[in-house]
């Protein structure tokens, strides 16, 4: 496997670890929401998901399922899922099908569990810093998720199993959502295209 390859998936699976550090703990007050406090409901022939403590509710892709693969607060994927690697690195890259993980972190701003809040907030409030921060392998820009303001952020592959990973920050409330995808494999376009549809169905309640 490429060198750069390797890099962004250990970078994009470490990044997953410290969002979900302490994943198993429940009704905490700060931390990552586990994978059990995602609800799945149905309306009429369709799925969609509601974690009540959080405020985010979503739907699920028609015909996809849902998996506790450790590497969102709560993964989904098309039927047609094969990974890129059989290993845990590439559990969520797809050669063939599509992945989209949600999760959510309490973070309250300043405090000890302020991974990411302030530093995504930052990001939102000085849209010129993400410039600066834009290279041709990662790339910022501010985008939005139920009209709330958020950080789109993108790292690129462009050898081997070319592609790249988003992920759509969501800071507000002492709240930190994340929503991702890993756009590689042969269905890139429709992945792409799903994880739009899907952002379409984030609802997030605001204070």
């Amino acid at each position: 496997m490429n060198k750069k390859y390797i890099l962004i998936a250990i970078s994009f699976l470490a990044l997953s670890l410290i969002f979900l550090l302490n994943c198993n703990k429940e009704d905490v007050d700060a931390g990552p929401s586990s994978f059990n406090s995602f609800e799945v409901k149905s309306l009429g022939s369709d799925y969609f998901v509601e974690n009540e403590k959080a405020g985010l509710r979503f739907m699920i892709p028609r015909g996809w399922l849902t998996v506790n693969d450790n590497l969102a607060g709560f993964s989904m994927k098309s039927e047609d899922f094969l990974p890129f690697r059989e290993m845990l690195s590439s559990a969520s890259v797809p050669k063939k099908g599509c992945w989209i993980g949600a999760s959510v972190r309490f973070e309250k701003e300043g405090s000890d569990y302020d991974l990411f809040y302030s530093s995504k907030k930052y990001y939102i409030d000085h849209p010129d810093y993400m410039e600066i921060m834009r290279n041709d392998k990662h790339l910022y820009e501010l985008s939005e998720v139920d009209g709330i303001k958020a950080v789109k952020e993108v790292l690129i592959n462009n050898t081997d199993n070319v592609g790249g990973v988003i992920l759509m920050w969501v800071p507000i409330d002492d709240k930190v959502y994340l929503f991702e995808s890993d756009i590689f494999g042969e269905d890139q376009d429709l992945c792409r295209e799903e994880f739009n549809k899907f952002l379409s169905t984030v609802s997030i309640t605001k204070k």
